[in-house]
């Protein structure tokens, strides 16, 4: 890191609280008995195994590669994406714990990362570049259909929930209001910007991706140990479904990373 700024600092502070949480709660899982939430600690310790390996990585990238590269800075937008979605749906969705204030902090930390990165690019009109074997159009396919998938494996269930049965939203449900509020409009607005050779699309494509890659394999995870301390996956079919979409999105992000340029 050639030059410290306070976009670093925060980003290390906000890493390296994720990271410490993470791990705490792995070592300690019953700082999470006093919740209303029903997801399981086993589906927990999926999440904070995830959240503990993308915290390494994002502290190793903000300490030891070249902030100034675009490249860089998509992978920074990706990473502080993840993090303010998993400690979203803790604030909100009554994971309460020791740890509760840090999980608002380091909710509000990334969303004034976020904008500080994307200002930073918009200022100096460093949007990522195409190369002329960039998949475009292939990309923005994947990413159009993967989630028209899971929304409408999403809106099933809120449907059945609140209009059919006309059941209370437990706490748990928190994660479908961020990803059919935020996500999902970002990504789908993402990959129509991509499709028309758009700068913001391009940019926009590569955070999707990002955050794709992530936050589904946190969902495997959960399921995997609620697997091995159950005996019983609470769905093995959205499980395969997650998988293929992080494997596909996995290989249109390395096309991605050595097809744009600054």
């Amino acid at each position: 890191m050639k030059q410290k700024t306070i976009k670093h600092y925060l980003a290390l502070i906000t890493a390296g609280m994720a990271l410490f949480l993470s791990i705490f709660g792995l070592l300690f899982q019953n700082i999470y008995t006093a919740r209303i939430n029903h997801i399981t600690q086993y589906e927990l310790m999926g999440q904070d195994i995830v959240t503990a390996i993308l915290s390494l990585i994002f502290i190793l990238i903000v300490l030891c590669k070249d902030y100034q590269q675009i490249k860089i800075k998509i992978a920074w937008l990706g990473c502080i994406l993840y993090l303010f979605y998993i400690y979203a749906y803790f604030s909100f969705g009554g994971i309460s714990s020791v740890f509760y204030l840090l999980y608002i902090g380091i909710s509000g930390l990334t969303v004034f990362l976020f904008f500080f990165v994307l200002f930073e690019i918009i200022t100096k009109n460093q949007f990522p570049g195409r190369a002329e074997n960039y998949p475009g159009k292939s990309m923005s396919a994947f990413l159009f259909l993967s989630i028209l998938l899971i929304t409408g494996i999403e809106i099933q269930e809120l449907v059945s929930k609140t209009i059919i049965l006309q059941e209370e939203i437990n706490p748990f449900y928190v994660f479908y209001v961020l990803d059919l509020a935020i996500i999902f409009p970002m990504i789908v607005i993402a990959a129509v910007m991509n499709w028309m050779k758009t700068d913001w699309g391009t940019l926009l494509s590569g955070v999707a991706l990002f955050k794709i890659v992530t936050i589904l394999p946190a969902v495997i995870f959960n399921d995997i140990f609620h697997r091995i301390y159950t005996g019983v996956f609470l769905d093995l079919t959205f499980d395969i479904i997650a998988l293929v979409i992080t494997l596909t999105a996995s290989v249109f992000l390395i096309l991605y990373m050595k097809t744009i340029k600054d």
